[in-house]
C-alpha cells in the first residue's frame, strides 16, 4: 500500500514540542489582549445597521459604488459584490444609529439617483438589524463558542479519560483564540459568517486530535510497560500521514473557495484557512504534550498514595 509518509517514522515530537507550547501560550495571551483592545471589528450582524442589495450598471465596480455612496453622505459603507461580475449586484452594509436605520435605504437610493437615470439601478432588497437584535446575536455568538467547547471537552472526558480533556481544551483555546487574534490584527470584520468558520475550525481540530487520542489509548492498553512519551510519539508518527493528507485535501477546497468563491465567501474561507494551519500545530505539539503531563501527574499521585500506605 502506498503511503505518502512512512508509518515507521520515529520522530520525537515531544522533544521539540516545548518551544511550540511556550510560543502557543504567549500567542494566546497576546490574542486575548487584542480581543480586549482594540477588540473585534463587529459587523452589523452584532452592532445593528442595514444591508441594502442593489443593482447598478455593468461598468460600475466596487470602488465606484463605494465612492458614489460616500458622495451621497453615507459614511464608511462596506460594499460586497454578489453573484457574477456581469450581474453587477452589490450588498451595501452600513452601520447607523437607531433613529437612522430606516432611512438608510432611502439614502442609498438618493445617492444612486444623483448619478443614474431611473431603470439604470435597482434597490432589490433592504434588511435592517436593530441594535437590540445585534446585541442578542453577539451574546448568542459568545455562548455558542462556549457551549461548543464545553460539549467537546465533555465528550472527550466520557469517550476517553479525564486525562485527555485538558489537552483538547488547550488545543481548542489555542485554535479559536489565536485565529480571532490574527483576525483582529488583519482588521477584518467579524460577523456571523466568521463565527461559523470558527466553529468549523473547532470541529476540524478535534477530529484529528481524537484519532491520535484513540491510538494513544489503544497503545496504553496493549503496551502498558511502555513509557507514556513513547506511546504518544508512536501514535503521532503513525497518524502523521493521515494528518498531512487531510490538511492537503482540506486546503485544496478552502483555498479554492477563497480564490473563486467571491467576496461573500472569502472571509469564511480565509478564516478557516488560518484556523486549519494553526490546528495542525495544536494537534501535534499542544494537545499531546498535556496528555503526557496528565499521565505523569496521575502516576506520581498513585506512587504517592502507595508510599503513604506503606508508611502507615
Amino acid at each position: 500500500m502506498f503511503h505518502l509518509i512512512p508509518t515507521n517514522l520515529e520522530i520525537d515530537f515531544l522533544k521539540i514540542s516545548r518551544p511550540f507550547v511556550i510560543v502557543s501560550t504567549l500567542f494566546v495571551l497576546l490574542s486575548l489582549v487584542l480581543l480586549v483592545k482594540p477588540g473585534l471589528n463587529y459587523g452589523i450582524d452584532f452592532t445593528g445597521g442595514a444591508e441594502v442589495h442593489i443593482r447598478v450598471p455593468n461598468d460600475w465596480k466596487i470602488d465606484r459604488v463605494r465612492e458614489e455612496l460616500s458622495k451621497g453622505g453615507i459614511n464608511d459603507p462596506t460594499v460586497v459584490q454578489i453573484g457574477e461580475e456581469a450581474q453587477s449586484e452589490f450588498l451595501v452594509k452600513i452601520q447607523a444609529l437607531p433613529n437612522e436605520i430606516k432611512s438608510v435605504s432611502e439614502q442609498v437610493e438618493k445617492a444612486l439617483a444623483a448619478q443614474l437615470q431611473a431603470g439604470q439601478y435597482e434597490i432589490k432588497r433592504a434588511d435592517v438589524v436593530g441594535p437590540q437584535a445585534g446585541s442578542k446575536l453577539k451574546q448568542s455568538a459568545i455562548l455558542s463558542l462556549f457551549y461548543a467547547g464545553l460539549g467537546i471537552v465533555i465528550y472527550i472526558a466520557l469517550r476517553f479519560d479525564f486525562r485527555f480533556a485538558p489537552g483538547i481544551l488547550r488545543a481548542l483555546l489555542f485554535d479559536m483564540v489565536s485565529t480571532l487574534g490574527i483576525w483582529v490584527l488583519m482588521g477584518r470584520e467579524f460577523n456571523l459568517t466568521t463565527l461559523a468558520s470558527i466553529l468549523t475550525i473547532a470541529g476540524y481540530s478535534c477530529n484529528d486530535t481524537i484519532v491520535i487520542y484513540d491510538r494513544i489509548r489503544d497503545y496504553s492498553k496493549t503496551n502498558s510497560n511502555w513509557p507514556i512519551e513513547k506511546i504518544v510519539n508512536k501514535s503521532i508518527n503513525l497518524n502523521l500521514g493521515r494528518t498531512v493528507l487531510t490538511v492537503i485535501c482540506t486546503l485544496f477546497v478552502v483555498v479554492s473557495i477563497w480564490l473563486l468563491g467571491g467576496p461573500v465567501l472569502s472571509d469564511f474561507a480565509l478564516c478557516m484557512l488560518i484556523g486549519f494551519v494553526i490546528s495542525v500545530f495544536s494537534t501535534i505539539f499542544v494537545a499531546n504534550s498535556l496528555v503526557v503531563f496528565m499521565e505523569k501527574r496521575r502516576l506520581a499521585r498513585i506512587e504517592s498514595i502507595g508510599r503513604r500506605r506503606l508508611a502507615t
